[in-house]
């Protein structure tokens, strides 16, 4: 069942996040949260950027052609939580000698 806070805009559109939304998030200072918006409604999630200098850039283009598949709709299909884990764990060893 999801969780439900209540956040006070207040002086300056700041809003606070209580401490249990940023560990469930898993959100530290310096973090960013996306949000989408439809309607009146939005769904958002914490997101953890590291400097573009980190990767190669062989490995850059094939995180750029990632985020556009996911933006299309494409992903890893699984029925469990084990089942991704293996999955995950199966590309990051075919990938991980490119980083």
């Amino acid at each position: 069942m999801p969780e439900t806070f209540r956040l006070k805009v207040a002086a300056r559109r700041q809003v606070t996040l209580p401490a249990k939304v940023l560990r469930l998030l898993n959100l530290a200072e310096g973090d960013v949260l996306e949000i989408s918006i439809t309607g009146s409604s939005f769904v958002g999630r914490g997101l953890k950027l590291v400097p573009a200098d980190l990767f190669t850039s062989v490995r850059l283009e094939e995180l750029q052609k990632r985020e556009h598949q996911m933006a299309g709709g494409e992903g890893i299909e699984v029925k469990s939580k084990d089942e991704l884990l293996e999955k995950l764990g199966k590309r990051a060893a075919l990938v991980g000698s490119s980083v």
